[in-house]
């Protein structure tokens, strides 16, 4: 996010709440939520909100709409200020590849911009990480991400496929282009940040998020990332072959301890009562 600097001045404590709704129920579907007692805290470096979500895999069938209340923390709560406040339509076009679709939304006082990971032919990855041997020290940073391999890859640079309004061009951050490449691109399922990983009482690592969709042709890389400040980065990884029902497994190895680490899949589903 950017904001007016004539009004508002990095660093930012933003609250609020993003959500999606589509199809399958209209029911909003969380991607990010912070009360005021919790803000997360936007510098001109680091602008981007930590999400949450979504709980479900989103379904792009229909036009999503994209809600956006935030605000910025002011001295007092009469001081807070809005910061992004939208109700608006995502518009599908026709794409047959998996790739990123970018718009901006432009206010008063900030511009979001928006990247929505559209995954075609996809099922809906569950992921959970449990550690089973050893313990995370004290002083460890833990990173967790998932990506996908996709198979279906778009190279279209300036197709328009992402709007919202049918007859209005939307402009795009970056290089002008409405439609970019999803390879490589990385899920934050959980980072530590200064402090160590959560292991809750049953060994189980209390993930910020744990849904990512898949291409079932593709695959599902889930990596674990572990440092000390100054010291070498221990990274592991491991892929899942994507099902349409059922739980894979596997072990990840990171030296202090050994982590299990669960997929539960299934079907993205256009009915909720299925």
């Amino acid at each position: 996010m950017s904001c007016d600097l004539f009004s508002l001045h990095w660093p930012l404590r933003v609250f609020g709440v993003v959500a999606l709704r589509d199809s399958v129920d209209y029911n909003r579907n969380v991607i990010f939520y912070r009360t005021r007692d919790n803000c997360q805290t936007l510098t001109e470096k680091d602008p981007y909100l930590v999400l949450t979500g979504p709980s479900r895999a989103v379904m792009l069938l229909d036009p999503v709409t994209l809600e956006v209340v935030l605000k910025v923390k002011g001295a007092t709560e009469s001081e807070d200020k809005d910061f992004s406040f939208l109700a608006a339509p995502v518009m599908r076009r026709a794409v047959l590849s998996s790739c990123l679709l970018n718009t901006v939304f432009a206010s008063k006082l900030s511009t979001l911009e928006f990247t929505l990971g559209h995954i075609v032919f996809s099922v809906e990855a569950t992921i959970s990480l449990e550690v089973v041997d050893g313990s995370w020290p004290d002083g460890f940073r833990g990173q967790f991400s998932a990506r996908t391999c996709a198979v279906r890859i778009s190279d279209t640079d300036d197709e328009e496929v992402f709007s919202h309004s049918e007859d209005k061009k939307v402009p795009v951050i970056g290089d002008g282009s409405y439609a970019s490449r999803i390879d490589k691109q990385v899920v934050i399922l959980l980072d530590s940040g200064v402090g160590k990983a959560p292991v809750i009482g049953d060994g189980k690592i209390k993930l910020s998020r744990c849904v990512a969709s898949v291409e079932v042709e593709g695959k599902l890389i889930v990596s674990v990332k572990a440092w000390q400040i100054d010291n070498q980065v221990v990274e592991k990884e491991m892929d899942f072959t994507p099902m349409e029902a059922d739980r894979s497994q596997g072990m990840l190895d990171v030296g202090f301890c050994t982590m299990k680490v669960t997929v539960a899949w299934s079907l993205v589903s256009h009915d909720p009562e299925a």
